[in-house]
C-alpha cells in the first residue's frame, strides 16, 4: 500500500512534469553572443564575426557567412557601439558636457553682469547715499544747520534782534533762502546719479550756505549796531521828553545811519 504522502505530492509532481515538457529550450547562438558582447563592451573587430569565412585561397568558403555577412559587407568595417569613439551615445554625452559647460559659461556671465549691476546700483542710487563715508565724515555735518534752519536762526540773539529782523524782512529773505538750500540738498541726497556729482553738489550746496551764513552774520551784526545807536540816541532825550535842541554832529551822523539801515535786506 503506497504512502499516503505520495498521493498528496502526486498533483505536485504532475504540474512539475507538465511545466518542464512546455518550456522552451534556450538557444546558444555563439554569432548572437559574440554581437552582444561586441556592442556592449567589447572591442569591434571585423575579423570575429561569426560565422567564418572559412576562406580557401582568399574565397570564403562557408555557407553561413554568406547568408549572414555577404548581404551586409560594410556592417562589420563599420563599429556601431553606441559607446564608441564615435558612437551615439558617445556623441550624446560629448553634447551634454558641452552643453553643460556652455550653460555654466553664460550662468557666470550673467551672474558677473548681475553683480555689476547690483554695485552700480549701490553705486548711484540715492538710497545708500547716506552711508557714503565722505558724506558721513564730513558733509554730514556741515550741512547740518538745513535740517532745521528755523532753530539755528537766531542762536545767542537777544529778543529785540529778532523782532527787528522779522519787522523789516530780513528773517523771512533768511527762511526763503534756506528753504531753497534745503530742497536742493533733498534733491542731492535721494536721487540716482553718479557719486562724484552728489558730492559736487554737496560741496555747492556748502558753499552757498556758508555764503548765506556769512550774509546773515552780517545782518545780525548790523542790526545789533543800529538798536544800539537806537537806544544811544533814545537816552539823549530830556527829561521832558524832548529832543536835544543842538545836536552835535555825532548825533546826525547816528541818526543817519539808523534811517539808511531801518530797512534790511
Amino acid at each position: 500500500m503506497m504512502n499516503p504522502k505520495f498521493w498528496i505530492l502526486f498533483p505536485a509532481f504532475g504540474l512539475l512534469f507538465m511545466a518542464g515538457s512546455q518550456a522552451q529550450t534556450p538557444i546558444q547562438d555563439r554569432a548572437v553572443v559574440a554581437q552582444q558582447e561586441r556592442m556592449v563592451f567589447k572591442q569591434w573587430d571585423e575579423d570575429r564575426f561569426l560565422p567564418r569565412p572559412n576562406r580557401f585561397l582568399g574565397i570564403p568558403t562557408n555557407s553561413n557567412w554568406y547568408l549572414t555577412w555577404a548581404l551586409h559587407p560594410n556592417y562589420p568595417k563599420l563599429d556601431r557601439r553606441p559607446l564608441s569613439a564615435r558612437g551615439e551615445q558617445t556623441q550624446r554625452m560629448a553634447l551634454a558636457v558641452a552643453m553643460k559647460i556652455s550653460s555654466d559659461y553664460y550662468k557666470q556671465q550673467t551672474d558677473t553682469i548681475r553683480n555689476l549691476a547690483t554695485r552700480e546700483m549701490a553705486r548711484i542710487s540715492g538710497a545708500f547715499s547716506s552711508a557714503d563715508p565722505l558724506y558721513l565724515l564730513y558733509y554730514k555735518k556741515e550741512l547740518a544747520p538745513l535740517e532745521n534752519s528755523e532753530a539755528q536762526a537766531f542762536q545767542h540773539q537777544s529778543a529785540q534782534v529778532k523782532a527787528y529782523l522779522e519787522e523789516n524782512g530780513a528773517y523771512a529773505w533768511y527762511l526763503e533762502n534756506m528753504k531753497s538750500l534745503a530742497e536742493r540738498y533733498g534733491f542731492a541726497k535721494t536721487e540716482d546719479m553718479e557719486r562724484g556729482q552728489r558730492i559736487l553738489m554737496y560741496h555747492r550746496i556748502l558753499l552757498d550756505l556758508r555764503k548765506l551764513k556769512s550774509d546773515w552774520d552780517q545782518k545780525l551784526a548790523l542790526s545789533r549796531k543800529v538798536l544800539a545807536l537806537k537806544e544811544t540816541i533814545l537816552k539823549r532825550q530830556n527829561g521832558s521828553g524832548q529832543l536835544v535842541k543842538k545836536a552835535d554832529p555825532t548825533d546826525e551822523i547816528l541818526s543817519g545811519i539808523l534811517q539808511r539801515r531801518i530797512s534790511l535786506r
